[in-house]
């Protein structure tokens, strides 16, 4: 699957005579119509070129052009350099075919397949598709759509996986070959990230060169600047990132939702690499980045071999044990602490039911700082007073001191559940944070709407995730992000889950601390 951009055939020629197989390799190549590819070529050892005739052929021929039948080097005279290119006319949108044999007199010493993409100009609608990449280069993965855009919402496309984690299959180097580039002009670093303290740390394998000489940020096989296409992660854990003219890209959403949350969450979709046949090709994968936000995924295509995922779910802890409260405490505001005689919260096979009949929460005992918190939700049917004619009303509040006495309700931000509000910041007792540049007043109760609504209707399970990470804290339901704050005044605390007059249900609730 990787490209042939200088093959080199060994041979002596009375070998040939006896031996030659039709050897059937692919040459890539893309370019504008009416313009021209990169050369390509191929040396023959040991052979004078005024042995050797070479002649492209099939019903595309046209598109591709032979350039020279050539002596070598000065150090290598005696070999023969046959050189070649794509040439699509003004028509030839789309794929090309041919195919280019080599003879020596009456004998056909090697047959190569030529594939070129043909675009009307760059960028824009006359990009290539992923689709039509992946059909050009001979890989057989679907990835979910086959015009040019798509979406970059979170749910997997055709073959895509769940993981954006990855360790070193086996040994040897991690291979980081660039084999689609359709993206604004510029240089490009990318490579792989490690998790720490500070966010991921940044490990550069190499720059994706600029379009001065050739179209490089439209292209198959883009050039490097500078740089290598492998790289040695040793034992590590690690992700994928790039980082265009505008904003780092990775291969983790949540990282793109705390440092990037205009751009598109989903940015990267990883496919396992299949052949034309469809079979897999092993500990290999192609990594794919949308930059802006029409989804088509194909601005840097990377294949990345020797890797195995690390799924993400093994990262998440649960924190809510299937039928007890262990790690837990309860509290209602008429009872205090772990006296709920009443029943007002239950665990059952994993579900959190929380009655609502009086004000009061779950809190953990542990303290969180800087991490990713999942749960789902969805509403009863009680309401009580005096609420009983409300909207049904609950939330999580998070980066609760662990000085802070129990009462209704601690220093905290909060995430609200409340219908129709899900995704609102609530600072309580003078918690403040930043949304869109402005900083709340502070106060007893200071609120901050969501941007976005994306509830289920009532009866379904909601989806929210909570990512916090040194003062920056992102609200998300149902895989959008609905809520984004910076410069948090409290950055670490323990969780709580609230009892506020409705009945509502909790389970799946996991924690991914950093």
């Amino acid at each position: 699957m990787k490209p042939k951009l200088t093959s080199i055939i060994f041979f002596l020629f009375v070998v040939i005579v006896s031996t030659t197989a039709m050897a059937q390799e692919n040459y890539y190549f893309s370019a504008v119509q009416g313009k021209m590819s990169k050369k390509d070529s191929i040396i023959l050892v040991a052979v004078h070129p005024k042995m050797i005739k070479a002649q492209i052929s099939g019903e595309q021929a046209a598109n591709f052009k032979l350039l020279s039948i050539s002596k070598g080097s000065k150090e290598n005279t005696g070999n023969t350099i046959v050189t070649f290119r794509f040439e699509p006319q003004a028509e030839a949108n789309g794929i090309s075919r041919a195919s280019l044999k080599i003879k020596s007199k009456s004998k056909t010493l090697l047959e190569v397949g030529l594939k070129g993409m043909g675009i009307p100009a760059l960028e824009g609608e006359n990009e290539a598709s992923l689709s039509s990449i992946l059909d050009l280069l001979d890989f057989g993965t679907n990835v979910g759509w086959t015009t040019l855009p798509n979406h970059i919402q979170p749910e997997l496309q055709g073959d895509e996986i769940s993981a954006g984690l990855f360790q070193k299959a086996n040994d040897g180097d991690v291979t980081m070959t660039p084999i689609a580039r359709y993206s604004p002009p510029s240089i490009i670093p990318f490579g792989y990230y490690l998790s720490s303290p500070e966010g991921p740390e940044l490990k550069r394998v190499g720059i994706l060169a600029d379009s001065e000489n050739f179209h490089e940020h439209q292209a198959l096989y883009p050039t490097l600047e500078s740089g290598a296409t492998s790289f040695d992660p040793k034992d590590e854990t690690f992700g994928f990132y790039v980082v265009s003219h505008t904003h780092n890209s990775f291969s983790e959403d949540q990282w793109n939702m705390i440092n990037f949350p205009d751009r598109a969450a989903h940015s990267v979709r990883i496919y396992p690499v299949k052949t034309k046949e469809g079979q897999l090709k092993e500990n290999s994968y192609l990594v794919c980045y949308e930059e802006a936000s029409n989804g088509d995924y194909q601005d840097y295509v990377f294949l990345v071999e020797n890797i195995k995922p690390v799924q993400t779910k093994t990262l998440f802890t649960t924190i809510l044990q299937p039928n007890d409260f262990t790690g837990w405490d309860t509290f209602l505001e008429t009872k205090g602490l772990n006296n709920d005689p009443e029943k007002i919260f239950s665990v059952k096979d994993g579900v959190l039911k929380v009655v609502g009949e009086e004000l009061g929460y779950v809190i953990t005992q542990k303290s969180y700082k800087n991490y990713h918190m999942k749960l789902q939700f969805k509403w009863g049917d009680l309401k009580w007073p005096p609420r009983e004619n409300e909207k049904r009303d609950s939330g999580v509040c998070y980066h609760i001191p662990e000085s802070e006495e129990n009462k209704i309700w601690p220093l905290s931000v909060e995430c609200q559940i409340q219908e129709g509000d899900v995704g609102d910041f609530w600072l309580l007792d003078y918690s403040t944070i930043e949304v869109d540049g402005k900083q709340n007043e502070p106060k007893q109760y200071s609120n901050v709407v969501k941007s976005k609504d994306n509830e289920l209707p009532n009866g379904e399970w909601n989806t929210l995730e909570i990512l916090t990470f040194n003062g920056t804290c992102v609200h998300i339901v149902n895989g959008q992000v609905v809520n984004y704050g910076t410069n948090s005044s409290r950055k670490k605390g323990k969780i709580l889950l609230q009892s506020e007059f409705a009945e509502i249900f909790y389970q799946n609730v996991v924690i991914r601390e950093f």
